[in-house]
């Protein structure tokens, strides 16, 4: 089976949202696929809107003899642009290469209409992977509600003219599934973000040391914290998204209210604890921290690479994983990327989540807690317990439980090649 893969995001650019395409670029010829990658010109140093995250070379490692094309965007690298040179450049590969199926990993999400301009072409099947739920995700957001409607059908114009579609998460394809039911087609499948078994090939234990160590491996995202003058408060009003999510949740706001009201009540947590932050702090995080009263206690490291912050999370004491809030009764659509590598480094996690797919998981662990993510009390609550533990030495043994090894890339890889082979065996 011949696969051309074209991703926005790929190596060396940094982040989820690389790792995810270059993890299929890795396994797939592991599962007998032949694999072509079509992707963007290495960015130049002005042209930062390329570029997801920070360069990560690390990631590069991952990639092998893989055969990659890197289309290059002319004027001005707008979303559009890149999707347009992109696609100029997959439909000249596949009319050479001839590929069985065309994976397009989304967002942006214009890359769907890349897929399907390949296969109008060459007759290779056409699947798209979405890593979040396009205008059904509550981050998706639009200026008003023609916007938000041009959007949803945008999308679910792509869900019906495809041959296949991926989801990341299960809650992501429930809500696939009633949005755009496929009802005579191949059904959505799921292929999870994970973990590389290399990076955590040997647990070690984190002996009890003099502050307890709070991590959190990633960017904290505090927008809602930002102040505008009126008229743009105004005009933010009009602003539509495809869920009901409290966005404060992906901030260190309540963490660090929590924490300090330990302090305050001179709560040994309080005492031990320090946090400890591997992403970019933005101004608005960096504000949120410096305004709480557990400040002193913040240390932010910046952006570490891919093999620097697997170091990183397996030092940790305990693991925090952020999340927004949502309404009651509602079940989240997606799982952060770090919550992978959080099981897989065999430490207690901290999972300040919704009700979803992440919070199911996490239950399987009996070290870690949950949190509702808008909540100092329900964190604090859940802080205590697990710093109790940390105090008894409960915490210091790496146990990696049974649930992680199926969330391996190699074990979503071959998920993936399984549902791709199913792709293409339909209608021959």
């Amino acid at each position: 089976m011949k696969v051309l893969l074209l991703a926005h995001y790929f190596p060396p650019d940094g982040g989820p949202g690389a790792q995810r395409p270059a993890s299929f670029a890795r396994y797939l010829p592991q599962l007998g696929c032949e694999v072509v990658v079509v992707t963007r010109a290495l960015a130049r140093a002005s042209d930062r809107s390329a570029v997801y995250d920070p360069h990560d070379a690390s990631l590069l490692a991952w990639l092998g003899d893989v055969r990659i094309e890197r289309a290059d965007c002319d004027g001005e690298p707008t979303r559009a642009a890149w999707a347009a040179a992109l696609t100029a450049r997959a439909e000249r590969v596949a009319e050479s290469w001839r590929p069985d199926v065309v994976l397009a990993t989304l967002s942006p999400f214009e890359l769907a209409e890349a897929a399907f301009a390949v296969r109008a072409r060459t007759g290779a099947k056409a699947v798209i992977d979405l890593r979040d739920p396009w205008a059904l995700d509550g981050w998706f957001v639009s200026r008003h509600w023609l916007e938000h409607r041009r959007a949803l059908a945008t999308m679910a114009s792509a869900l019906a003219s495809a041959d296949g579609v991926i989801a990341n998460v299960p809650g992501a394809r429930a809500a696939f599934e009633e949005f755009e039911p496929r009802v005579g087609r191949i059904p959505y499948g799921v292929v999870t973000n994970g973990w590389e078994e290399s990076d955590f090939a040997a647990l070690h234990d984190v002996p009890r040391g003099a502050h307890w160590r709070l991590r959190v491996a990633g960017n904290f995202l505090s927008s809602d914290f930002q102040r505008f003058s009126p008229t743009k408060r105004a005009w933010r009003l009009l602003r539509i998204a495809g869920e009901r999510i409290d966005g404060r949740g992906r901030s260190p706001y309540f963490l660090l209210g929590a924490l300090a009201s330990l302090r305050a009540d001179q709560h040994p947590a309080g005492r031990d604890a320090v946090v400890e932050i591997a992403g970019n702090v933005d101004p608005i995080t960096r504000e949120v921290i410096a305004q709480s009263d557990f400040a002193d206690r913040v240390h932010a490291q910046g952006f570490l690479p891919h093999d620097a912050c697997v170091r990183f999370t397996a030092d940790a004491d305990a693991l925090v994983l952020p999340m927004h809030g949502l309404p009651p009764g509602a079940r989240s659509r997606m799982v952060p990327g770090k919550f992978y590598e959080y099981l897989a480094a065999g430490r207690p996690i901290l999972g300040l989540v919704p009700e979803g797919d992440a919070r199911d998981w996490l239950r399987d662990d009996p070290r870690s807690r949950v949190a509702e993510p808008c909540s100092a009390a329900s964190i604090r609550e859940a802080l205590v317990e697990m710093h109790d533990a940390w105090r008894r030495g409960e915490s210091s043994l790496s146990h990696r439980i049974p649930l992680a090894d199926r969330f391996t890339r190699r074990a979503q890889a071959n998920i993936l090649g399984e549902y791709l082979r199913e792709v293409c065996r339909a209608g021959v």
